[in-house]
């Protein structure tokens, strides 16, 4: 499929045409451009012709070395443009630009895991010119990305920049507003994690004072989430037909991008014996429906399902005690441990394979939801997870981004 494997190439493009069309004065990355793991030479080949572009135009380009890129081989050796500045990694610096009356801010890594408050160093505003700081930081203490170079929105505002350009977080986020702390996120989706509009932010200057600040849309295709109810479907037809139009808004909203979804049929239903039975059968027919629709494609097709059972009853009694027996070793490390022993053959054998132990006692606190399913299911009281995956994933691409956070997405 081209356009999930060129989608970073694409997304990118689409910014440096971005800044063509608006006639930017500059271009803010603030780092992960490139991947620490990614070794081909022809991407950073396509990172400095794309920036060349920016040349012929006197669009300047500033930047900073997040953490992905503090361990690339192609960060380390691509020469750049010489109308690109690449902020130093042994302290923060400011780079002027008077005829644009900017004075820039920021600090690259040297290495993948920074862990000191980089913020706390960074030079005072430069009176009589407009200041942007440029940081890699967690300054939302995100669980979903490495805590590095950690800092506080309100030391940020104390530190009496105009508008702060942040990496590292992959989701848009107006931290604050006068002066500006923006996310942009990165621009392209890259799994199922990152669905919705993906782009760059545009910051359009009165003088020294922020005019506007605006969000624009640069990704080439859509990662959405749909999550169809069963609870009120009569049959199989009226189920497919809810499908259906989940994946009609889901287009609609992608505004003619290609589309990757991950699906899931939930709730409480007299379908569930149907859709426990032949789980296949039912796939096949919703990714029948998405080719017919068009540019659509089931990422993943998820039933998670239970049957109408009452709350009394032999059945119900042993329903309720598998789900307690669960939930008490997710809360047992001793008892969870001695499950796991019975592991340890198939461990000897798949661990090489998997570049992982399956008996981690983490991994396998994450599976007990799937189990509870898998066994209810068998008892056929309780809720079901049949799951199919239709596009395999590789190792990331790494691309750029516009002010925020890479922009590197799963190759097929």
């Amino acid at each position: 499929m081209d356009d999930l494997r060129l989608a970073t190439r694409r997304a990118f493009v689409q910014l440096v045409d971005t800044c063509l069309e608006e006639q930017a004065a500059l271009l803010v990355l603030a780092g992960d451009v490139f991947d620490g793991e990614w070794r081909d030479f022809n991407t950073g080949l396509f990172f400095v012709r794309e920036l060349a572009r920016l040349r012929e135009v006197g669009t300047q380009v500033v930047m900073v070395r997040g953490n992905h890129d503090a361990e690339s081989v192609l960060a380390r050796h691509i020469p750049l443009p010489e109308h690109v500045f690449t902020f130093s990694v042994d302290a923060p610096e400011t780079r002027e630009y008077p005829r644009l009356g900017l004075a820039v801010h920021g600090q690259s890594y040297g290495a993948r895991s920074v862990e000191d408050n980089l913020a706390e160093a960074y030079p005072a505003r430069r009176r009589d010119l407009f200041n942007i700081g440029v940081l890699h930081t967690n300054a939302v203490a995100s669980a979903e990305h490495g805590n590095y170079a950690p800092c506080t929105v309100a030391q940020l505002v104390r530190q009496g920049y105009d508008y702060w350009a942040l990496g590292h977080v992959h989701r848009r986020m107006v931290l604050h507003r006068d002066p500006w702390v923006v996310y942009p996120g990165n621009l392209q989706g890259r799994h199922a994690h990152e669905t919705g509009a993906k782009g760059c932010t545009i910051l359009r200057l009165d003088g020294l004072r922020v005019d506007r600040v605006e969000e624009r849309e640069v990704d080439v295709l859509r990662w959405a989430e749909l999550v169809v109810s069963a609870d009120a479907a009569r049959d199989m037809d009226d189920l497919l037909g809810q499908v259906r139009l989940g994946m009609q808004r889901a287009l609609a909203d992608a505004g003619g991008r290609a589309v990757l979804t991950r699906i899931t049929i939930e709730g409480t239903t007299d379908l569930h014996a149907t859709l426990a039975a032949d789980p296949a059968s039912v796939q096949a027919q919703v990714r029948a429906i998405a080719a017919e629709l068009g540019e659509l494609w089931p990422e993943k097709i998820r039933f998670v399902t239970r049957p109408p059972i009452g709350e009394t009853g032999e059945l119900y009694d042993l329903y309720q005690a598998l789900r307690d027996e669960l939930r008490d070793l997710a809360e047992d490390p001793a008892a969870l441990a001695r499950y796991s022993e019975s592991l340890a053959p198939l461990v000897t054998a798949a661990a090489p394979f998997l570049g992982h132990r399956p008996d981690d006692p983490q991994r396998l606190i994450a599976r007990l939801g799937d189990l509870e399913s898998l066994l209810l299911a068998r008892l056929g009281a309780g809720s079901t997870v049949s799951r199919i995956s239709s596009i395999p994933h590789a190792a990331p691409t790494t691309w750029a981004q516009g002010e925020g956070e890479d922009a590197r997405t799963h190759e097929v």
